[in-house]
């Protein structure tokens, strides 16, 4: 970098900055100016890059009712193949879902295995004793 744009950079004040500035034109001017550059035959500068999307324009697919026969039906088996894919990757899913947390054996599982063992019995205790006796009756 030269050291006069350095210089300027360090001298300049905020006043002369946007003195200097290059100015954005607001919507509403960009409009008028595209609007009498294409009339005028401008440069296209100010003009739009590229294809711009036009409302009228239709899809690539012809309608259904200018189909034959033969592509009817391949439409509608495409429809139909889509919906029994959707219908067994779902049925799928949910089987995974339900099956990941049943054990492999129906004995092995812990709750039964709790059911059969007994509970060892509790040496009674005055503490216990009177703890039971200060509680409500269940009924």
């Amino acid at each position: 970098m030269p050291d006069e744009v350095w210089l300027k950079f360090l001298t300049d004040s905020e006043r002369a900055i946007r003195a200097s500035a290059p100015r954005e034109p607001s919507a509403r001017e960009r409009a008028t100016r595209g609007e009498s550059g294409a009339a005028a035959g401008g440069s296209g500068s100010e003009g739009p890059v590229g294809e711009l999307w036009q409302p009228g324009e239709t899809s690539a697919d012809p309608a259904w009712r200018d189909l034959d026969t033969s592509a009817r039906l391949r439409h509608a088996g495409r429809l139909v193949a889509t919906a029994v894919a959707i219908a067994l990757a779902l049925a799928a899913w949910s089987w995974l879902s339900t099956s990941a947390g049943v054990p492999d054996a129906p004995g092995d599982g812990t709750v039964q295995q709790s059911e059969r063992t007994p509970l060892p019995a509790l040496p009674r205790t005055p503490e216990s004793a009177s703890l039971s006796s200060s509680l409500p009756a269940a009924g």
